[in-house]
């Protein structure tokens, strides 16, 4: 997937990911890991059609995201959500949280009436593990944690299918991390979602992924079964993200 960048000369070509193929079935997880530069986020961009490729091909449910028009790609748009990095950035700081959730539901006609969205925008946050309270306040009025919550709860309104999940706790604290990890297992079990779960931190991929895609400059360098992939990596890049886990670090006693 070779993207464009302007530069002191004009636009430039690079090659920020090729050859990567991976099936993302219904109600799983797929982590995709790898260290900074390894192409990860750009896999995830490039779905959600924020990067364009000049290659390749992304089927859901039978049709081409990559060929089809802009108009056609808003129906599914919907049904694709990202989850970022940084839950400080992530939130619009002048809208109220009612706000946020209400209006993307506004935009793609989801509820029939400003009360329909905003009894759905109140059951997400019970959902999220926040009280109705919080539709009438601010984002600086919440933690990093419940801001996360809330950025899980406006993806919700759109009714996903597919989660992609970029580095979605690597800015949390670690029983945070925990809240929030536990909280995205929880809907992903009633809501049957499917995530693609991104991150630098393979302990924490492999506790939540059924299976794993390891990324090295821009390439699958190994793909595999969670639990088989953690026991006996093939890949001397894999072995090496392994040994770069913390001595004593169990990710599932940590996360439970």
């Amino acid at each position: 997937m070779p993207r464009s960048r302007e530069g002191v000369f004009g636009r430039r070509k690079f090659e920020a990911v090729k050859d990567v193929s991976f099936k993302l079935p219904r109600g799983k997880t797929l982590g995709l890991v790898g260290e900074s530069g390894s192409g990860k986020t750009t896999v995830g961009l490039t779905l959600m059609r924020l990067h364009q490729p000049s290659a390749g091909e992304a089927l859901f449910e039978g049709k081409d995201l990559f060929r089809m028009s802009r108009a056609e790609f808003m129906q599914y748009k919907r049904r694709i959500q990202i989850i970022f990095q940084n839950p400080y950035a992530s939130l619009n700081p002048r809208f109220i949280v009612g706000q946020i959730l209400t209006e993307p539901m506004d935009i793609h006609g989801i509820g029939t009436s400003a009360q329909e969205r905003t009894e759905q925008a109140f059951e997400l946050l019970h959902r999220v593990g926040l009280p109705e309270s919080a539709f009438y306040k601010y984002p600086h009025e919440f933690s990093g944690g419940q801001r996360q919550r809330i950025a899980i709860a406006r993806c919700l309104t759109m009714r996903p299918d597919i989660l992609i999940c970029d580095e979605s706790v690597s800015a949390l604290d670690v029983s945070v991390q925990a809240q929030v990890l536990n909280l995205l297992q929880d809907l992903q079990d009633e809501y049957h979602l499917s995530y693609i779960f991104i991150s630098h931190d393979l302990a924490v991929v492999k506790y939540i992924s059924d299976e794993i895609m390891v990324m090295n400059q821009g390439r699958i360098v190994e793909i595999g079964n969670s639990d088989e992939l953690y026991r006996q990596p093939r890949d001397p890049y894999t072995q090496r993200l392994l040994a770069s886990i913390p001595k004593g670090w169990d990710a599932e006693r940590a996360v439970a």
